[in-house]
């Protein structure tokens, strides 16, 4: 019995190396350094690559629009995402459309820095501490109240990949301690592409000025009835090169796990 059991333990063990090791052949083909994690819901399968980096914490820049726009939500800074207009203060910046009034449904997509500033000056530090939080992300830690607009820029909050994997979960399962309908506008938002039977939904992230520069994906596809979490980050030496691939990695490790053919 104790050999029997001692094989199947050994086979569990190779089992959940496999998985580990099934993405890192993207990481290692793009020529980057970084942590992928693709999540069936149904059943909990997991692909991954990239080893130990996927438990390694680093700063979400823009992915934390997602939590960020549930804050907002919650606390009335913006009661309508699709119709609540945010004047442009008037200071040029160097995305074209962050040069224009936005609305929270405008601003997510766009990652109109400026805005989503705007709004966590809004909540205030108070507020924003306990729903970071509430929400349990990452390392929970915003800073003081000077940083309450840049905590998710430049730090000190962290997340890693598999954390980000966690929060999406729970917002798929619209288990987070947050207005329902808040997070189906959020989840609304989301949305980056759609075909006859599958949805996507994410957003990207670039934490500027790094040693390296840090780029992200995170979100998941709906399909055939299957939901697929994601996460991505990697490192980002030469941004001009390695911007792209945080989308196009997440979506070949899609296809490899669902077999999707919609990106």
């Amino acid at each position: 019995m104790k050999t029997l059991a001692a094989a199947m333990a050994a086979a569990v063990t190779l089992s959940a190396l496999a998985c580990a090791q099934e993405l890192d052949p993207l990481l290692e083909d793009a020529g980057v350094t970084g942590a992928l994690i693709v999540h069936r819901v149904s059943d909990g399968r997991e692909w991954t690559g990239g080893g130990n980096r996927v438990d390694e914490r680093f700063i979400p820049a823009s992915t934390f629009k997602i939590p960020n726009s549930l804050i907002i939500l919650e606390t009335g800074v913006v009661t309508d995402a699709a119709t609540e207009i945010l004047p442009w203060d008037g200071e040029t910046r160097w995305l074209e459309v962050w040069n224009q009034d936005q609305t929270l449904a405008e601003a997510f997509p766009r990652s109109t820095v400026w805005a989503y500033q705007h709004w966590a000056r809004e909540v205030g530090h108070d507020d924003m501490t306990s729903q970071v939080a509430a929400l349990g992300y990452g390392s929970g830690d915003i800073g003081g109240p000077e940083d309450v607009d840049s905590f998710w820029l430049e730090g000190p909050l962290t997340i890693s990949a598999r954390e980000q994997v966690g929060l999406l979960a729970r917002l798929h399962a619209r288990d987070l301690p947050v207005r329902e309908e808040v997070m189906e506008t959020v989840i609304s938002v989301m949305q980056t592409g759609a075909g006859e039977d599958w949805i996507l939904r994410g957003k990207t992230g670039w934490r500027f000025d790094g040693e390296p520069d840090i780029g992200w994906h995170v979100g998941w596809l709906e399909q055939g009835g299957e939901t697929y979490l994601f996460a991505l980050n990697i490192d980002m030496p030469d941004p001009d090169r390695e911007v792209a691939l945080r989308t196009v990695l997440t979506r070949r490790a899609l296809e490899s796990a669902s077999g999707w053919q919609g990106g």
